[in-house]
């Protein structure tokens, strides 16, 4: 042949067949109600830079040479046939123009029955392995396409393959026009193979010129099990998935740094046994990090989504999780690493028992809602707790050279925090029944529900208490308010177990004052704790009341009730005047 044969619109069911070394091929323009097998054994033009192809009943593809789909600007290009090979050599080539796109809905597959008319495979499997000769080698060229995968359907892959049975190469027109591969299905595929932009079987001799974009299909869950060598975006869309790695050591995926990651959907990382480094992800959507390999997140991270750590380590290097909504560690042993993040501040924090949280840094809680932490946050400048709503603590958290801060917000503590010092802002709330390991300076709201303060406590004008017991190992200095709960009745407020006294009192209310109907002491149990009392008797250290003018271990303590008081002045009148009686009854001069 001398050159491009058209064949005009083909019909019926049978068998159209070109043989090989029959260059420069055939010309398919048109729209071709022909069903029956279409045979490429050199090579076909499926559309062009002038005209659109259309076979949308074509049962099946033998391609032994290159199938050459093109689409024209502002068309799309529907290739929805199984297209087959059977010999080492066939590629399907990509091209466009303007906005044209070329849509494959069918399977590249292998073929190992030989037939012209009814190509077949006799098990999936044998995509992946290598034949004799490579004969079940298939190649993608992508040539400044634009080209997507699946309908949004179905979710039979395009090519199923590995990087032994597959390649893909992704190229850039000479005028700067970049390739872009869309997948679009409605359920989970897997890609086996890497991306790449070598030529023909050399794929990995360059890296791919091109972006990558999981389409905005609900169900759309596609999974790379190789390192991808490409050097573009990857976007994926709004109630899609990209996974990372299937969790097998064999499955381990990557992405090149050289672009960024555009992610309104779910963006998931599982590898095995090779880490995974990720850097410049915007969008609305969540990562998750599920394997055990680590995940190191740099650049910068302003994506709004959910950060989860399942399994294994992921770290930030020099970036931010403070734009996402939440992070959560929901398991023993993940780990988030924030030592060499730009910024130590998580919104909305909660996980598991067994999970980590380490910061080089002040690590900053930002919650706007309700959050449980069971696990260990480790931070060398402390803890700050910001924003309206309440992180709950239920673990044990070491850290005695830091400053813990409850800034705005409830702090509830259920498990213990050694830092040199735990303070509450004015705006701060700190509701404890756990253990603060070091001194406690409140110029907030402490609700006291059996905490222990193992250190000093100082309470700052305008601060505010509500306690129903708390202990203290350390100095007691008081000052602004006290609001007991109007169901509790006498005992131990404070119990100081420090060898002083109580420095101060709560604003107006003195020793004795009256609260509710009850009354105050900064002298009750041994001497020197702070408790309520009712008229009838003192508060002892276990917080029970013993019998009126009881002495305590430390010096007596009178609480009178009125008809204790009526005794006492009546025999005080008495002794008065008898003794009166006695001075006048006495001689004059002796």
């Amino acid at each position: 042949m001398h050159r491009a044969v058209t064949l005009g619109v083909i019909s019926g069911s049978g068998l159209v067949k070109q043989r090989r070394s029959t260059w420069p091929g055939i010309e398919l323009p048109g729209t071709h109600p022909f069903s029956g097998t279409l045979y490429v054994g050199t090579g076909a033009d499926f559309g062009s830079l002038h005209y659109l192809t259309a076979m949308p009943h074509v049962r099946k593809v033998v391609n032994q040479g290159s199938f050459i789909h093109n689409a024209p600007d502002g068309e799309v290009a529907t290739d929805a046939a199984d297209i087959y090979s059977q010999f080492y050599g066939n590629d399907i080539n990509f091209h466009t123009w303007g906005s044209g796109v070329v849509r494959m809905s069918g399977v590249y597959s292998w073929s190992d029955n030989g037939s012209d008319t009814d190509p077949a495979l006799s098990a999936p499997s044998r995509n992946f392995a290598t034949v004799p000769h490579s004969d079940n080698k298939r190649g993608i060229n992508i040539e400044g396409a634009t080209v997507t995968w699946g309908d949004g359907t179905n979710n039979r892959f395009f090519l199923p393959g590995n990087e032994k049975t597959v390649y893909i190469d992704m190229h850039a027109e000479q005028n700067g026009t970049r390739s872009l591969l869309t997948f679009d299905y409605n359920g989970p595929v897997t890609l086996d193979a890497p991306i790449s932009g070598g030529r023909y079987h050399d794929t990995m001799a360059d890296v791919g010129r091109g972006d990558v974009v999981v389409a905005a299909t609900r169900g759309n869950a596609v999974t790379f099990t190789a390192p991808q060598n490409y050097d573009g975006d990857t976007t994926i869309g709004d109630g899609a998935s990209l996974r990372l790695g299937d969790g097998s050591p064999e499955g381990d995926s990557a992405l090149l740094p050289t672009g960024k990651i555009v992610d309104d959907g779910e963006l998931i990382v599982q590898n095995a046994t090779r880490g995974a480094a990720l850097g410049r992800i915007g969008g609305k959507g969540s990562v998750t990090q599920a394997g055990p390999a680590t995940t190191t997140l740099t650049g910068e991270l302003a994506y709004t989504g959910r950060t989860t750590v399942k399994a294994g380590t992921l770290v930030v290097d020099g970036g931010s999780l403070a734009a996402s909504t939440a992070v959560d560690l929901p398991a023993a042993g993940a780990t988030l690493d924030l030592t060499r993040a730009g910024d130590g501040t998580v919104a909305n924090l909660s996980g598991a028992e067994g999970a980590t949280v380490a910061a080089g840094r002040t690590l900053t809680v930002r919650s706007t809602a309700a959050t449980t932490f069971g696990g260990a946050l480790n931070a060398s400048d402390g803890v700050t707790k910001t924003g309206a709503g309440t992180f709950t603590l239920t673990g044990k958290h070491t850290t005695p050279k830091s400053v813990w801060t409850v800034q705005e917000g409830t702090l509830a503590l259920a498990g213990s925090v050694q830092a040199r010092q735990l303070a509450v802002r004015p705006t701060g709330t700190l509701r404890a029944g756990g253990t603060v390991e070091g001194a406690l300076d409140n110029a907030g709201t402490v609700e006291a529900t059996g905490m222990t303060v193992r250190g000093s406590y100082t309470q700052r004008p305008g601060a505010r208490l509500t306690s129903t017991r708390m202990s203290v190992t350390g100095a007691v200095t008081l000052a602004g308010t006290f609001a007991p709960d109007p169901a509790r009745g006498p005992g131990v407020i404070i119990d100081n177990q420090g060898a002083d006294g109580v420095n101060g009192t709560f604003d107006g209310l003195p020793e004795g004052a009256a609260v509710g109907a009850l009354r105050l002491t900064y002298h009750g149990g041994d001497g020197n704790d702070v408790a309520l009392a009712g008229d009838s008797g003192a508060i002892r250290r276990d917080g029970k009341v013993s019998p009126a003018a009881t002495v305590s271990s430390s010096g007596p303590v009178w609480w009178f009730s009125a008809a204790g008081a009526l005794v006492l002045l009546i025999a005080v009148v008495f002794v008065v005047r008898r003794a009166r009686r006695r001075s006048e009854e006495r001689p004059k001069g002796t």
